[in-house]
């Protein structure tokens, strides 16, 4: 299947690039190389020697990294890193080749509002392009900001901590919330993609039968530090949620979290390390359902049932009930 998709990957690839020669000069994979595998991996390490980054306009620029991304994100993470280095190397060849890679990576690669935002992507970029004597100290410092949010909150690490102002002032913190999984839920008062993502995790099915069964607490986050709008739009968010509002306006004024897009959510464990960053509800319900189904076999081996026959099935069921 992964040969069949890189086989696709490539096609789309020089289909493009023929119906677009005049704008992105591609290159040539030898023809001796004939495995999916190892064609991809070759266009992955090449894709950028034909292009003189100095001269070279946004455009051009933007429409390789359309092109390229699909390849990227089907190869492993060490040619995915290797690319970026020799789209760095390339790049250092003029005097602002690097910085202008950057510019337009940027634009394609960190703008969540695109289809074509990709975190990883833009980290192994960044820490490619970053250590390049080829760029100046003040070209650096906005990608070097980038690098830093980047780092943050991400699965795997502890998320950030920060202070919740509630009804009457009551203060809290996130730190504060017991529960052996905890949904952070950022949101804008009374914009209408907050109140529609809001209505879909309360609707949640797995995500709300957990609440109920005392296994999970969702924290509402108002990223403002207006009180009256906060108060006016409170009624919006289910009395069993923490809810509260940033007094201070500290999250988005200190970075603690990418606000630049609205709702945000992750998926917290106990200990409040992040499983899930910046996901949405579809993408907690597959994570809690995956879990409630091992949980469920594991009940059935400790009770000595076999994995064969329909245990699959009766596990699906257990684990959406």
């Amino acid at each position: 299947m992964k040969k069949f998709l890189i086989m696709l990957c490539l096609a789309a690839a020089t289909v493009m690039s023929a119906a677009a020669q005049e704008k992105f000069p591609m290159i040539t994979i030898p023809e001796d190389v004939t495995d999916p595998l190892l064609r991809a991996k070759y266009l992955s390490d090449h894709f950028w020697e034909n292009v003189d980054f100095e001269t070279a306009s946004d455009d051009l620029i933007a429409d390789g990294l359309s092109e390229l991304l699909p390849i990227l994100r089907i190869v492993d993470y060490d040619a995915m890193t290797a690319s970026w280095a020799a789209a760095v190397k390339q790049a250092e060849e003029s005097k602002t080749g690097v910085a202008h890679l950057l510019k337009v990576s940027r634009s394609v690669l960190n703008d969540p509002t695109l289809g074509s935002y990709d975190e990883d992507m833009y980290r192994a970029l960044l820490h490619a392009a970053l250590v390049s004597k080829k760029i100046t100290k003040a070209d650096k410092e906005p990608f070097q900001r980038d690098l830093v949010m980047l780092e943050v909150n991400n699965a795997g690490s502890a998320a950030i901590d920060f202070e919740i102002t509630g009804a009457d002032g009551a203060k809290s913190r996130l730190s504060d919330v017991e529960s052996p999984i905890t949904v952070l839920f950022l949101y804008e008062p009374g914009a209408v993609d907050s109140k529609l993502e809001r209505f879909r995790l309360s609707q949640a099915r797995i995500t709300n039968y957990l609440m109920q069964a005392g296994g999970l607490k969702i924290v509402a986050m108002a990223c403002t530090s207006d009180a009256a709008l906060w108060e006016k739009n409170r009624s919006d968010i289910p009395s069993e949620w923490v809810s509260g509002y940033d007094a201070g306006d500290v999250i988005r004024n200190e970075g603690l979290y990418d606000l630049r897009v609205m709702p945000r959510l992750y998926l917290l464990d106990e200990k409040k390390v992040v499983l899930l960053k910046n996901t949405n509800t579809d993408g907690i319900e597959e994570y809690l359902y995956d879990v409630l189904r091992a949980a469920a076999k594991q009940q059935q081996a400790a009770a000595g049932q076999t994995a064969g026959g329909g245990s699959d099935a009766s596990t699906d069921a257990a684990a959406a009930k």
